[in-house]
């Protein structure tokens, strides 16, 4: 890779300039750098299914369709808690997905199901409001405890 060949070059070239023990050093320090850049700037891509396979490509390329309703989202880079902010921001840019907005609608669109349950039970009768329960413990005549008795 490109990478490993820079860390060649330049473990090479502070071998040659510095000597041994700090050419080396240098190396290893240059090494460790690239391994933490990697990381923290993971590349990602979103597959898509190549023509009439079971294989799945970079939606970039030309023979590849992406499936309706069905995003793959590909992280090239194992993920650990110092590239998750990297991959949370790389999966909303890449799917156009915002999950707090998802979220609202889901919450919103389950709130108006509640309500038109709600409407649904009340006009069929079985729901029972605070009304009608005291009605019922009161004998059902609009409050009156005791009907049948005179006052």
């Amino acid at each position: 890779s490109k990478v490993d060949c820079m860390v060649w070059i330049v473990t090479w070239l502070a071998v040659t300039l510095l000597g041994l023990d700090l050419g080396l050093g240098v190396g290893v320090g240059f090494s460790l750098l690239t391994i933490v850049l990697r990381t923290q700037f993971p590349s990602s891509t979103l597959l898509g299914q190549v023509s009439d396979c079971e294989i799945y490509r970079d939606c970039k390329d030309s023979q590849v369709k992406e499936i309706s309703g069905i995003k793959i989202f590909r992280l090239n880079m194992p993920l650990c808690y110092t590239n998750c902010d990297s991959f949370k921001t790389a999966l909303h840019k890449r799917t156009g997905l915002d999950p707090v907005a998802v979220l609202a609608r889901r919450r919103k669109e389950e709130r108006a199901r509640r309500r038109m349950e709600a409407a649904d039970s009340e006009s069929s009768g079985c729901f029972t409001t605070e009304r009608s329960r005291r009605r019922e413990k009161s004998g059902g005549d609009g409050g009156v405890a005791n009907p049948g008795m005179a006052v």
